[in-house]
């Protein structure tokens, strides 16, 4: 059997910070967001930009209070990382994934939330699409979630570690969804779920 990536979701932690978003007959089965590679890959660009502009600050700083060159290229990469770290810290909490017994949600945003969900009585297909290195390097992808109903008539899970695993998860939750509402006749097992691009 291989392995699930996902085996310590949710935690504790986890299932009281998102408890205000389910419903009472709802339980949460799955946190996830962005992926670890995505997640440094955002690390580094947020070190060049806005990073630059805080260690150019952390310059003019040192030079302020005239402190020496070593305590100036010390504070400017400090700035630097902590400004990057911040940012990075922002992005991964404010894009949460959550599968529950009833739906999936997309939660975006930290202090102003937004969230998307689609019962999955509603789900029509799943896509996963993947790069070569996506795939095969990296271990992430994004999930098209495809529904009946939604104005776009489909929400989109980006750059999700382990992609193939939360699809086989999703059919088995919307499977069961169906067999316990007697629409067995309309099965996700269908779907190819495989996008490779």
């Amino acid at each position: 059997m291989a392995k699930f990536h996902y085996r310590e979701s949710p935690t504790l932690k986890q299932r009281k910070a998102f408890a205000p978003y389910l419903s009472e007959d709802e339980e949460l089965i799955l946190v996830t967001g962005f992926s670890k590679a995505y997640t440094r890959s955002m690390f580094t660009l947020f070190l060049v930009f806005p990073g630059l502009i805080f260690a150019l600050a952390g310059v003019g700083i040192a030079w302020l209070l005239g402190l020496s060159k070593q305590m100036a290229i010390i504070l400017a990469i400090s700035l630097m990382i902590f400004s990057a770290l911040l940012r990075i810290l922002h992005v991964y909490h404010a894009n949460r994934y959550l599968l529950t017994t009833r739906r999936v949600i997309i939660k975006k945003g930290l202090f102003s939330v937004k969230l998307t969900a689609a019962l999955y009585d509603k789900i029509t297909h799943l896509e996963v699409i993947q790069g070569l290195i996506d795939r095969f390097l990296l271990h992430h992808g994004t999930i098209m979630v495809n529904t009946a109903g939604l104005n776009k008539g489909e929400i989109v899970l980006k750059f999700v570690d382990y992609p193939m695993e939360i699809k086989n998860l999703m059919e088995r939750l919307i499977n069961r969804e169906r067999e316990q509402f007697g629409l067995r006749g309309a099965t996700i097992t269908e779907v190819e779920g495989e996008i490779i691009s």
